[in-house]
């Protein structure tokens, strides 16, 4: 399958997306109940039940957060090619090769066993409509630790479904995930990505100034975390 793409020329480069995959089907309803690992310092992810490492879908209040498809290339595309969404977005999505090795790679991470990652498509019930796709990243050198993040097309931005999809990730992750440290950032130039962050109750950390020069300018990176022990399911 391949999808029509503006190209800017640009050359692949890390940013934010360095994701691994596998697969669980989870209710948010299930997630304050599940037990931490009992090892300290060890991620309760590492016990997940091998039979339930089938599909991963986990549904929130109006969105569904699911693994990606091939089909699901074209939507991709759509957002690499508007500059309104990625202009402060640290990912380079900027030919057909990039948008599908993308794609690929979160479908191809999905299928393994030791998931670290989760790259997921955010879909509308009903209509199944692609509104975008968040991530939730596991550091590999420090299991305990991941990196979360969303990019929603323009249309559904302004009605809450970024703090919604926030406070999922939270859950499964402090959840189901036994995560001692959860972590966000985002351009300072982003006040919505700014706001949605401070809003979810993640603690601002500090700011790698002018460290990338990001389409059209430096780059200075906002980090904002969260620890177990800070997490309520009750932050709006």
């Amino acid at each position: 399958m391949r999808v029509s793409l503006c190209s800017r020329g640009r050359p692949v480069i890390a940013g934010d997306f360095s994701l691994t995959a596998s697969i669980i089907r989870c209710r948010l309803e299930t997630i304050t109940s599940t037990k931490r690992a009992t090892v300290p310092g060890e991620p309760s992810h590492r016990y997940l039940p091998r039979d339930i490492a089938m599909v991963f879908s986990l549904p929130t209040r109006r969105l569904i957060l699911e693994d990606m498809n091939e089909r699901d290339l074209a939507s991709v595309g759509r957002i690499a090619c508007d500059p309104g969404i990625m202009k402060y977005v640290l990912i380079w999505l900027e030919n057909e090769e990039q948008v599908a090795g993308f794609v690929r790679h979160a479908i191809e991470e999905a299928a393994r066993r030791d998931r670290q990652g989760y790259i997921l498509a955010v879909r509308i019930p009903g209509t199944g409509d692609f509104a975008g796709f968040v991530l939730l990243e596991i550091d590999p050198t420090q299991p305990t630790t991941a990196e979360i993040g969303c990019i929603l097309r323009p249309e559904y931005w302004k009605n809450g479904y970024a703090s919604e999809i926030l406070r999922a990730l939270l859950a499964f992750g402090f959840g189901p995930l036994g995560l001692h440290r959860v972590y966000g950032k985002c351009d300072e130039l982003n006040a919505a990505s700014v706001h949605c962050l401070e809003k979810g109750g993640l603690v601002y950390e500090g700011t790698l100034r002018e460290h990338v020069w990001l389409r059209d300018h430096w780059r200075s990176t906002r980090y904002y975390g969260m620890l177990a022990g800070e997490y309520s399911p009750d932050v709006t």
